[in-house]
């Protein structure tokens, strides 16, 4: 008895092409969120500026903000 036949290999053929993809895109996810806590985190620790609130947040570069007369 042959286990490896041509409906157990398309089988195991899309196992594994479905594993790939799932790895994918958490690992796309898990890049997104962990980069999203870093910048918040800078942004609580007033590393890096911004302006705005909600989803018209902006980073302000550093040179408009180190130079103004009002945060010395």
């Amino acid at each position: 008895m042959d286990f490896f036949t041509a409906d157990t290999s398309w089988l195991f053929l899309a196992y594994v092409v479905g594993t790939l993809v799932g790895l994918y895109f958490g690992f796309k996810l898990s890049v997104r969120n962990l980069s999203e806590r870093i910048v918040d985190s800078l942004i609580e620790q007033k590393v890096i500026m911004t302006k705005g609130h909600g989803d018209n947040m902006e980073i302000v570069k550093y040179t408009e903000w180190c130079d103004d007369q009002s945060s010395k």
